[in-house]
């Protein structure tokens, strides 16, 4: 690594120190300046003097001070004038002295102006022009020469050109230019040095692949990767590689990295991640101290590490996370938690001592919410759970946070709970409202529903009742406003997907804990042998509880009334395809209950959901009459946490439904695509019937997978690995069975309206003769 040069000492200009001799004559006799400003104080002003200045104007001094001929004159107020001038960081010293004359107070106030710089210049640069270097810094020709933002400055040249790979670069600061008001960068950009390959060296324990997936770093690939070193990353990679070692019980696992730069072409770089594993610890016991509140045992009951266990750090950081919440729950919001290994004379044993500071127990008080502009205080109330009185429960406020933040309302939210008074620790809730009207065109292409534009509106903060009592009101966003209701209106032209929504939910209706929801709908596909069109609309209430024994169950029951028809069949389509030509009518009404304990609606990474619906068709009257019971389920754990808090997921799912009754064909089941089986086509799994083998769905539909999702970049990223597998049947049988492999990509991008984009690569490795295959499936969209 070449050698930095030694920083300098700082120099004062000659300019300076000749600048700063009057004001600092001026100041010596302070003890006579203060008695004679006293002596003056509440004569008249005859005039303000004002001395010193070079370049910066005198009406900007008079404008910053508030002392003015004729006013009278107040020792107090000369103070505050001297501070408020040394707060415009415009200058370097003010010194305030007041004489006599005529009966009248004289006040001269003497500055010593910081020097300014007058010209920016940066010499040697080739790579990037000066405009780009200039954006690097915090200043410009112009602004006040200060010696901390000019070195750091220095570092921010260095440290641009080091990203874009130039690792030699020096950037050296002309200190002679600076007592002429000249900053002056040179700049030697040397050879860029580009990483041809990354080992890692020591490792026993692991494959070098599992590794690999730790360290963002990445070597030079022609077009796609600039293979630039950043010692940054770099350090941070160790970090994080180290970090898994010790998550996986390597307490003492080391981790470093060597440059190794090719002996005749120096710009290209070997970086090798230097391991050196240790031994692996094991639990011998575990000690707990401190503890009053609850017994030993109990918090014995909520850890991950047991004895015989492997000493894993990340178990340890979840446990600490565990017996805070344990105490966090019951008012113990100020416990500490410390855990520490004792290493014993046994090789590779140590023991894990709990040292707890249980702290006082707070009862909350009073609940003040900040920042809400928009939203009413009950709308976020209700979303709280907690109440006056109770224990300040930690896990319940951490709970309300995210209950809040995934709202849609709010870009942030936090609980802050404040000093205790009276025995009372009032809680903080501070929003800052977040987008809440949606305006958004755009477009999205998939495999199952071919190329669709978009046009909509969603208000996510909509109020039934706030009628505008203006006109200003309306167009200035002052009404329908602040009650968190949703109203949603979707209009999607496609190629072969059409459809227009108005969608309406209410969180609490009727002032109670149960969501109402409310749609119309109209929309239009082309199944191939013919073209279905729906119209219709949908009412649904459901309750979920939290709490008691109930906790995390929710019933929900819906009503739903529809139009069909089923035009532009095909010549010599399918029998049962051919019987529901023309439009029919269907109703339905349907009840359900959903159990739900993940963590997360929006990437869920612990925690389950099972859910069961019986739907029965021609509830009300109309042309068709059926019942369709189904059961479904999904489960999450995390496999791995890495240091950015990013999670490795393991979910699996199970779904089955069955028809009993005359179904006609458009309300069957059918497999194949997203959210069923990978590797087929949209609908390539059906019984079939006719000339050309048309797919006419099955009443019985049994669906199973599992999906390894780990991040690949930020929050942007995420790989998956899947299996996928299950039938679909004309009756309540198995007689065949589908499966398939692949993995994809999770692309989420914000500046594209945060519409996801999905890419999956699978391949069946069992199928039917007749089911359609389709290796690569993608959907992608963006919103503007």
């Amino acid at each position: 690594m070449p050698n930095r040069p030694l920083a300098r000492r700082p120099v004062v200009p000659l300019r300076v120190l000749v600048a700063l001799l009057p004001v600092l004559l001026t100041g010596l006799p302070r003890a006579t300046a203060q008695d004679a400003a006293a002596a003056v104080d509440g004569m008249p002003i005859l005039r303000v003097e004002i001395a010193g200045l070079t370049s910066i104007n005198e009406g900007f001094v008079r404008r910053t001070i508030k002392l003015r001929e004729g006013a009278r004159f107040q020792a107090r107020q000369l103070q505050e004038d001297v501070r408020e001038l040394l707060r415009t960081r415009k200058f370097l010293n003010v010194v305030a002295s007041t004489a006599v004359e005529d009966s009248q107070a004289v006040v001269r106030i003497t500055v010593a102006e910081k020097p300014v710089i007058l010209t920016l210049e940066i010499d040697g640069n080739k790579v990037f022009p000066d405009e780009e270097l200039f954006r690097e810094l915090g200043f410009a020709a112009g602004d006040i020469l200060d010696r901390y933002s000019i070195n750091k400055g220095q570092d921010d040249l260095r440290r641009r050109y080091r990203e874009a790979g130039y690792y030699y670069c020096e950037v050296t600061l002309l200190d002679s230019a600076l007592d002429e008001g000249r900053v002056v960068y040179e700049v030697v950009e040397g050879p860029r040095v580009r990483i041809r390959d990354i080992a890692l060296e020591g490792v026993r324990s692991f494959t070098e692949i599992r590794l690999r997936t730790r360290i963002r770093t990445r070597a030079w690939f022609p077009l796609l990767r600039t293979g630039a070193f950043d010692e940054e990353q770099a350090d941070r990679d160790a970090q994080d590689v180290q970090q898994f070692y010790r998550d996986e019980g390597f307490l003492d696992a080391r981790v470093g990295y060597r440059l190794d730069f090719d002996p005749v072409n120096r710009a290209d770089l070997r970086l090798a991640f230097v391991v050196e594993e240790g031994q692996r610890y094991r639990v011998a016991d575990i000690t707990i101290e401190g503890n009053e509140a609850f017994g030993t045992e109990r918090i014995r009951e909520v850890l991950r590490l047991t004895p015989g266990s492997i000493a894993r750090e990340v178990a340890r950081r979840e446990d600490a996370r565990r017996i805070a919440d344990l105490y966090g729950e019951v008012g113990y919001i100020d416990a500490r938690i410390e855990p520490n290994y004792d290493y014993l004379e046994t090789a590779g044993q140590v023991r894990v001592r709990w040292t707890i500071a249980e702290n006082r127990r707070s009862k909350l008080g009073r609940i003040t919410i900040r920042g809400n502009t928009i939203t009413r205080d009950e709308v976020i109330r209700r979303e709280l759970r907690f109440f006056p009185d109770e224990d300040f429960n930690i896990v319940k406020t951490r709970r309300a946070e995210r209950r809040l933040s995934e709202s849609g309302l709010f870009s942030k939210a936090v609980v802050t709970p404040l000093e205790e008074i009276g025995g009372r620790r009032e809680a903080v809730i501070e929003v800052e409202e977040g987008q809440q009207i949606d305006f958004l065109i755009g477009f999205g292409v998939s495999t199952d529903s071919g190329v669709i534009g978009s046009l909509t509106i969603n208000n996510r903060n909509f109020d039934l009742f706030a009628t505008p009592r203006t006109p200003g009101q309306f167009f200035r966003g002052q009404a329908f406003r602040g009650a968190g209701q949703t109203l949603r209106m979707t209009l999607e032209p496609g190629t072969e997907l059409s459809r227009f929504r108005i969608d309406f939910s209410e969180p609490y209706f009727l002032e109670k804990r149960v969501r109402l929801d409310a749609s119309l709908f109209l929309w239009q596909r082309d199944r191939g042998a013919y073209v279905e069109e729906r119209y219709g609309t949908a009412w649904g209430l459901s309750r979920r509880f939290e709490g008691g024994f109930l906790d995390g169950w929710a019933v929900e029951g819906g009503l739903e009334v529809q139009g069909v028809n089923i035009d532009s069949v095909r010549t010599f389509a399918a029998r049962d395809i051919r019987e529901v030509r023309g439009s029919s009518a269907m109703t339905s009404v349907k009840a359900g209950i959903v159990r739900d304990t993940t963590d997360s609606r929006i990437l869920p990474s612990e925690g389950y959901r099972v859910n069961f619906t019986w739907e029965q068709v021609g509830a009300l009257g109309a042309d068709y009459s059926f019942s369709r019971p189904s059961v479904g389920g999904r489960y999450y754990l995390t496999t791995f946490t890495d240091v950015f808090d990013r999670k490795s997921i393991l979910g699996f799912r199970a779904d089955a439904g069955f028809i009993a009754g005359d179904a006609p064909v458009f309300e069957r089941y059918y497999a194949g695509g997203f959210g069923s089986l990978r590797g087929f086509n949209y609908r390539g799994v059906s019984p079939r019937k006719g000339v050309y083998n048309d797919a006419v769905g099955g009443d019985f539909i049994l669906l199973m997978g599992a999906e390894h999702s780990v991040p690949l970049y930020s929050d942007l990223l995420r790989g998956v690995v899947f299996l996928d597998m299950g039938t679909v049947e004309e009756d309540f049988e198995i007689t065949s069975w589908r499966a398939s492999v692949g993995f994809g990509l999770r692309v989420n991008i914000n500046f594209l309206g945060g519409v996801p984009m999905i890419f999956d690569f699978g391949w069946p490795i069992a199928k039917d003769d007749d089911d359609e295959n389709r290796v690569f499936n993608f959907s992608f969209g963006a919103s503007f």
